[in-house]
């Protein structure tokens, strides 16, 4: 049974991986969502495309402040006088990778593979024999942390982390956003407000943002045919 599970798994992403091979020939205006999306830009901003991913990006600088090394709490903006004292430069940047879009079929392999793969994660502590070493103190929402206290324990938990990152990296990446003719999947934003950074002008921040929410608002959610 698990070496059936096993051949189903390497050939759902032998099937997936060669669905994701990435158009070189990308062209927005080919596109008609992305035609509406790229001209939508704020002012300042650019946008530039190479194989398998293209680059939004403001023309001027910013500053970034980091609120670790200033011990500012993550719920708390940093002035600006304070940004312009210790915030280093740096750019406000959108990243987006792409594929030909999916088709409905690739999606539900992808679904399908990613299931069986949570499956595993959701049994390896009871395989490894670890479910009273479960950690409160150090698990967060969404990522149970295990301590052992002897040496036999310490090596199961290592054997189960091993294990749990293996499977972890077998996961396929979902779009976040499908256009007429490409999916879209967002690998990286850069030179924005969030928990760590406060950043200056703030309005490059609130560009930023307001890219994000018109990608989110005119193109089609992952999941939709």
């Amino acid at each position: 049974m698990k070496t059936r599970l096993i051949l189903l798994l390497v050939l759902g992403f032998s099937t997936i991986l060669k669905a994701q091979t990435a158009d070189s020939s990308f062209n927005y205006n080919d596109d008609y969502i992305l035609r509406k999306i790229i001209p939508a830009l704020p002012q300042g901003w650019t946008f530039s495309q190479k194989p398998g991913e293209f680059i939004i990006e403001r023309t001027d600088s910013v500053l970034a402040a980091d609120k670790r090394l200033l011990k500012v709490p993550a719920n708390q903006k940093i002035s600006d006088d304070t940004v312009l004292k210790y915030g280093i430069k740096t750019k406000s940047i959108i990243i987006y990778k792409y594929d030909a879009r999916w088709t409905y079929e690739q999606t539900l392999q992808a679904n399908s593979s990613n299931t069986q793969i949570y499956q595993l994660l959701k049994k390896l502590p009871e395989k490894y024999n670890i479910t009273n070493l479960l950690d409160k103190s150090k698990s967060t929402r969404g990522n149970n942390v295990y301590t052992g206290k002897t040496e036999a324990e310490k090596k199961q938990v290592i054997a189960f982390d091993k294990e749990r990152k293996e499977l972890l990296a077998k996961l396929v990446q979902m779009p976040n956003y499908h256009t007429e003719k490409y999916s879209l999947f967002l690998k990286s934003t850069q030179g924005c407000n969030d928990d760590y950074f406060t950043i200056y002008p703030s309005s490059a921040s609130l560009d930023l943002y307001q890219i994000l929410t018109l990608f989110s608002e005119l193109t089609e959610k992952s999941g939709q045919k």
